[in-house]
């Protein structure tokens, strides 16, 4: 059965595999993550959740992913450390950048 998937959704970055007749989620694989002169630097505060910097930031919290990512954040929301600086990629990177290479790639 085919899957819609959202246009801001990390799997756009990978693709459904058959075993044993049922389908998976293969890894995923973003592009390479470096720092980039129009990310923005954020200070942790004790309030931030990464979905709401990722709604603040590009008015989608299912995004946080991208943050994430830039950050490489491995459990969420533990590894935000209050008065931490951290990434957050550019939306024009994001819009002209990231997701035009996965959709590129399907």
């Amino acid at each position: 059965m085919p899957v819609k998937i959202r246009s801001s959704s990390r799997l756009l970055f990978g693709r459904v595999v058959v075993l044993d007749e049922v389908e998976h989620w293969d890894t995923l694989v973003l592009p390479e993550n470096r720092p980039r002169a129009d990310d923005i630097v954020h200070v942790v505060a004790s309030s931030d959740r990464i979905d709401l910097l990722a709604q603040s930031y590009y008015g989608d919290p299912v995004l946080w992913w991208v943050i994430a990512w830039a950050n490489d954040l491995d459990v969420i929301p533990t590894d935000l450390k209050v008065n931490s600086e951290i990434r957050i990629p550019s939306l024009s990177f994001i819009d002209r950048k990231l997701f035009t290479q996965a959709r590129i790639q399907r």
